[in-house]
C-alpha cells in the first residue's frame, strides 16, 4: 500500500509547497481544495511529472460529510493514510478588531474554526481506529505573539491551537499525534496579496518583518520541511506542540 498524506488547502501557496515537497519523498498526495480546482490540478500535475503520485479532491471543511469523504478517499484501496495537514484559511481583513463587523467575525470564525474542528476530529478518529497517525495544523505566529491589526488571523487560529492541544492529549494514547506550525511572514500566499491590498494590510506585514530578528521573508520550503518532519517517525514523541517558524518574531 502507498503511504498517503492528505493536505486540505493544497492549492494555496504554503499548501502547494508542502504537497510538492512531500510528493518528492515518494508519498501519495491527496491535494484538497475548496474552489481552486485548476490550481490543485496544477500541483498534482507537477508531482506526477516529477515521478510522484497525486490526485485532487474537492472538500469544504465546513461540511462534515465532505470531510468524511475526503478522508475516506485518502484511506482506501491501495492507499494508507498516515498524515493529514490543514493548510486552509479564509481571506481575512487586516484591520483593528474594533473595525470588524459582527457578521465578518462570525463568518471567519465559522469557516476557520469549525472547518478545522471537522477535519482534525475526524482525522483523529480515523487514525485512532487505524493504530496511529499524525496531524499538522497550519496556524500563525500571531498565536505566539499578538500583532496589531491581525486579529482575524490570530483569534481563530488561537482557538484552533486549543483544538490541536486538546486532541493531542485525548488521542495520544492511541498513537495519534497533533501538532501546529505557526509561520511568520512567509514568501507565499497571503503575504503577496496583503502587500498591495491597502496601506493597513501592508503595514501589518512591514511591522511584523521589522520585529523579526532574521531580516527576511521565510521560505515555503522551510515550512514544508518542518511539516514533513512532524509527520515522520523521527518526530514520533512530539505531540501537542505549537512550533513557531518565524525568524524569531515570537521570541
Amino acid at each position: 500500500m502507498s503511504d498517503t498524506i492528505a493536505i486540505a488547502g493544497g492549492s494555496g501557496g504554503l499548501g502547494a509547497a508542502m504537497c510538492r515537497h512531500l510528493g518528492s519523498q515518494g508519498l501519495h498526495i491527496v491535494v484538497g481544495f475548496h474552489s481552486r480546482r485548476a490550481a490543485a490540478e496544477s500541483v498534482a500535475h507537477d508531482i506526477v511529472a516529477a515521478g510522484g503520485s497525486a490526485v485532487v479532491c474537492a472538500v469544504d471543511l465546513c461540511d462534515a460529510k465532505q470531510v468524511a469523504e475526503f478522508l475516506a478517499q485518502s484511506h482506501s484501496g491501495k492507499h494508507r493514510l498516515i498524515g493529514v495537514i490543514n493548510a486552509t484559511g479564509p481571506a481575512i481583513p487586516l484591520r483593528p478588531l474594533s473595525e470588524i463587523s459582527g457578521d465578518t467575525f462570525s463568518a471567519i470564525m465559522r469557516t476557520d474554526v469549525e472547518g478545522a474542528f471537522n477535519l482534525l476530529t475526524q482525522a483523529g478518529t480515523l487514525f485512532a481506529a487505524a493504530g496511529g497517525g499524525s496531524v499538522v495544523q497550519l496556524l500563525t505566529t500571531a498565536v505566539l505573539r499578538t500583532l496589531e491589526n491581525d486579529a482575524m488571523s490570530g483569534i481563530p487560529k488561537t482557538a484552533i491551537s486549543g483544538i490541536v492541544r486538546q486532541l493531542a492529549r485525548e488521542l495520544g494514547p492511541q498513537n495519534v499525534r497533533f501538532n501546529g506550525i505557526a509561520p511568520g511572514v512567509i514568501d507565499a500566499g497571503i503575504v503577496h496579496s496583503s502587500f498591495t491590498a491597502d496601506p493597513v494590510a501592508e503595514g501589518v506585514i512591514k511591522d511584523c518583518l521589522a520585529k523579526t530578528p532574521m531580516p527576511r521573508l521565510g521560505k515555503p520550503e522551510e515550512v514544508s520541511a518542518l511539516a514533513a518532519f512532524l509527520l515522520s517517525d523521527a518526530a514520533g514523541y512530539i505531540n501537542g506542540q505549537i512550533i513557531g517558524i518565524d525568524g524569531g518574531y515570537s521570541a
